[in-house]
């Protein structure tokens, strides 16, 4: 059995230490999550040839050198641009002034994308749980493997998206808004979320919950999605980024065909959570609301594509990204017994 890396082994051991310090003792102060981040920000990008989207990347990079500024102005403006290209026109910009203008090795480019969605992640994490250590524990693995060190286009996509919950709760509509614009210019996954301003305030109850995902489960089989036509067609075509993402997930026969794996098994997790849970958590955690229609949604779209495993993965995992961080925050809301019970299912 291989081992991992020295350097992510240092991290999990922090994240126990602070972990168990902040469940069981005081609040950790926010200096050490930030001290944390930086480390997490050298190892995602300053790593050679790690990940299987590593080289889709590097080919990107060469590839905006042939993209003129104009064409991404107009691509930014939803224009046909003079010289045509399909990949989202903050990313291709970001990409071509580190190469034109500061001549930067690629190493460079995972380095300051790294560090931006390490920025919004910690922000976003330090204002919606008490618990931001054991947060980052939980979805290391999945989040910093195939987020920052891996699909680093659609991570912090979604992390810009994650951060501008604070304008739902403020009721800041432009800023919301445009931070939908922003992450979209980053991957355009982003745009699933320009309801959730108002969708995040629908109040729903365990029957709704309860139907909505029955629902769901029996409209699997049916591949429903494909009403959509030639636009899933297109975005779930065999280009290299789907290439990379088969490196990180291996979808059998058996899964596609109505197997249970991993994935089956946290949206059980999770559904449990919101519904054994949901009355603590709406009178004691503060917008608990949002994020638990987020995870509906989430739990919902995981089971309509589920046959589809890009969009099973990236359209249902931008919302189940969020919803993870309910089972951390249940922690809050429940006696000390139950607390010890959580952690360790946890750990």
């Amino acid at each position: 059995m291989s081992l991992l890396h020295p350097y992510y082994l240092i991290v999990i051991i922090v994240l126990l230490v602070f972990s168990a310090q902040e469940v069981f003792g005081s609040r950790v102060e926010k200096k050490y999550l930030w001290y944390l981040g930086i480390f997490l920000i050298l190892i995602a990008g300053l790593r050679k040839f790690v990940g299987p989207d590593y080289g889709s990347y590097v080919g990107i990079y060469a590839f905006s050198d042939q993209i003129d500024y104009v064409s991404i102005i107009y691509k930014a403006l939803y224009l046909d641009p003079p010289n045509p290209f399909e990949l989202e026109w903050i990313f291709v910009l970001i990409n071509k002034v580190l190469l034109n203008v500061f001549n930067a090795p690629f190493y460079i480019l995972t380095l300051v994308i790294a560090a931006i969605t390490i920025y919004f992640k910690i922000e976003y994490i330090e204002e919606n749980t008490f618990y931001p250590f054991t947060f980052i524990l939980f979805i290391f693995i999945p989040g910093f493997f195939i987020g920052e060190s891996g699909q680093i286009r659609q991570c912090l996509g979604s992390f810009i998206v994650y951060y501008s919950i604070r304008f739902i709760k403020s009721r800041q509509l432009f800023m919301y808004l445009l931070f939908i614009y922003l992450g979209a210019g980053i991957h355009n996954v982003c745009y699933v979320f320009l309801p959730m301003y108002w969708v995040a305030r629908i109040p729903i109850n365990k029957t709704v919950m309860l139907g909505s995902i029955i629902i769901s489960i029996f409209l699997s089989p049916f591949e429903v999605y494909r009403i959509f036509g030639s636009f899933l067609e297109g975005v779930a075509s065999d280009n290299m980024l789907v290439e990379g993402f088969n490196g990180y997930v291996d979808e059998s026969a058996t899964r596609l065909n109505g197997g249970i794996g991993v994935p089956e098994g946290m949206m059980a997790v999770l559904t449990f959570f919101l519904f054994f849970f949901d009355n603590q958590m709406k009178e004691k955690f503060p917008y608990y609301e949002y994020h638990r229609n987020y995870a509906v949604i989430g739990i919902c779209a995981y089971f309509i594509f589920r046959n589809n495993p890009i969009f099973s993965s990236r359209l249902a995992g931008a919302f189940i990204g969020f919803s993870y961080i309910i089972i951390i925050n249940t922690m809050y809301v429940v006696n000390d017994a139950t607390k010890r019970l959580i952690y360790t299912f946890i750990i």
